[in-house]
């Protein structure tokens, strides 16, 4: 539908931004058929100019910005709602039918203000559909979802693993810990072996010696 709505965006603008430009060149002719019925409204609001002349220009410029507005597809809502707020003056002011009498000019009349109507009803009809198709919507919420799902998954993932090597670290640190202890007993042990054979080994020497001396103290008194 997109390139549907884009080729048909320039069709809906083209009648705006022809009268804006037209209300803005010579606002004369729509003064005087407009004035009469605008003019109690203009009274009514303070900021709104008073001559019909002045009200028909700021009329055209507006038409003229949504019309190119709507033609570039921004604010498309908006565009919309205005572009349809300034067809209501043209339906209640101009065209009015039941009052010719020439029937060739009535039938123009007439089709003119019909014409005037189905744009105004399109552009209603457009100002209040969803922004998105609903099955894009439905697409695109199923894909935040399922990102955001498999972020959260990621994330548990993630901490997961750092807890994993955390554990793998301390039991790690703990089996070398262990390992070095291990070794000082060992180490103490063989260093407690070491100190009682050399006692053992100056004993023994020390009792072979005296005996030596004994037995040639005894020989000699022989």
């Amino acid at each position: 539908m997109r390139p549907i709505t884009t080729l048909a965006r320039p069709f809906v603008a083209a009648p705006f931004i022809m009268s804006g430009l037209d209300a803005l060149r010579d606002p004369r002719e729509r003064a005087e058929r407009v004035g009469p019925a605008v003019k109690p409204l203009a009274d009514r609001i303070e900021w709104l100019p008073k001559d019909p002349e002045a009200l028909v220009r700021l009329e055209g410029a507006v038409s003229l910005g949504t019309g190119a507005l709507l033609m570039t597809g921004r604010f498309r809502r908006l565009t919309t709602l205005l572009l349809a707020a300034q067809l209501l003056p043209a339906l209640a002011t101009e065209h009015r039918y039941w009052t010719e009498d020439d029937p060739e000019r009535r039938a123009n009349e007439r089709s003119h203000l019909l014409k005037n109507a189905g744009l105004f009803g399109a552009l209603l009809m457009v100002a209040g559909e969803p922004r998105r198709a609903p099955r894009l919507a439905e697409l695109r919420r199923h894909a935040r979802e399922t990102q955001i799902k498999s972020s959260a998954e990621a994330k548990a993932l993630r901490r997961e693993a750092a807890a994993t090597l955390k554990d793998a670290r301390r039991e790690a640190a703990r089996q070398v810990r262990q390992a070095r202890a291990e070794g000082a007993r060992k180490a103490s042990k063989s260093g407690t072996k070491v100190a009682k054979g050399a006692k053992a080994a100056r004993a023994g020497a020390t009792g072979r010696a005296a005996k030596a001396a004994a037995k040639g103290k005894a020989l000699a008194g022989r």
